[in-house]
């Protein structure tokens, strides 16, 4: 008789994730958020997921910039069929930084909040987030080009 073996394997949540707030498209914040903390995020391939009750492929938009120490992603909360985090349906898009470095994550939304474009930015636990899993297709391999 084989032998099973479940292996317990708990996702690292080890990053800053910043929940925003703005009527301007995904392209626009990206830009905004370029010239404001001097990063060149880039479009890269969507991130497609398929909802587990409704079973239809949901599809989000995502920007992403990456350097020796850091990497971020932008990522819009809501597409045609429905919305990436349910419990923060407000949220319009995520910002995901991952660094090897700490992170200052009270000024970086300081400077975020001053864009006059974007309404609202706040911190959000990960690990508090009930599709928290979810956050790791952010992670996907993008090419930057």
């Amino acid at each position: 008789m084989a032998k099973v073996v479940k292996l317990n394997i708990k996702p690292d949540f080890n990053f800053v994730l910043i929940a925003l707030v703005s009527s301007e498209p995904l392209y626009r914040i990206g830009w905004l958020i370029n010239e404001h903390i001097n990063i060149q995020l880039k479009e890269v391939e969507p991130i497609n997921i398929i909802h587990s009750k409704r079973q239809i492929n949901q599809e989000f938009q995502r920007f992403a910039f990456t350097n020796d120490t850091e990497t971020y992603y932008l990522v819009n909360n809501k597409s045609e069929n429905g919305v990436l985090i349910e419990e923060q349906k407000q949220v319009d898009f995520w910002l995901k930084i991952e660094s090897l470095n700490q992170i200052n994550s009270a000024d970086l939304v300081k400077n975020i909040k001053s864009i006059k474009d974007i309404n609202l930015a706040f911190i959000v636990d990960p690990s508090s987030l009930k599709s928290k899993q979810k956050l790791i297709s952010f992670d996907s391999e993008f090419e930057d080009s």
